[in-house]
C-alpha cells in the first residue's frame, strides 16, 4: 500500500480518536447550533429548515446573504452563531493538525 494511501487511513484514525476525546465541545458546539437555528426561526418568522440551513452558513463563516436577520435578537442570535462557528472550526482545525502530526509520525517512523 502506498504511503499517501496509509497516511490517510491513518489520519482518519487519529482524527476520530482526537475527536471522540472532545466530544462533548463538539457537541455541545452542535446543540448551541440547532437552538440558535430554532430562536432564529421563532424571531424571524422562517422555516426550520431554512433556519437551520441560515445557522449553518453563518456558523460556517460562508454568509451567502440570501437569509439575513431583520430583528435586533436575530441579528445578536446571528453573531452568536458566527463565534461559535469560529470555535468550532477552530477545534476541527486542531483535530485535524494533530491527527495528521500522528499518521505522519506513525508512518515515517518505521
Amino acid at each position: 500500500m502506498s504511503h499517501h494511501r496509509l497516511i490517510l487511513i491513518y489520519f482518519v484514525r487519529y482524527f476520530f480518536e482526537i475527536a471522540w476525546k472532545v466530544n462533548h465541545v463538539i457537541f455541545i458546539l452542535l446543540i448551541m447550533f440547532i437552538l440558535g437555528a430554532l430562536v432564529i426561526s421563532k424571531v424571524e418568522g422562517i422555516g426550520v429548515a431554512n433556519s437551520i440551513y441560515f445557522t449553518f452558513i453563518t456558523g460556517f463563516t460562508i454568509g451567502y446573504g440570501d437569509i439575513t436577520p431583520n430583528t435586533i435578537i436575530g441579528k445578536v442570535i446571528s453573531l452568536i452563531i458566527g463565534i461559535t462557528g469560529i470555535i468550532f472550526t477552530g477545534i476541527v482545525v486542531a483535530i485535524s493538525v494533530r491527527a495528521l502530526s500522528k499518521a505522519f509520525e506513525h508512518e515515517y517512523k518505521k
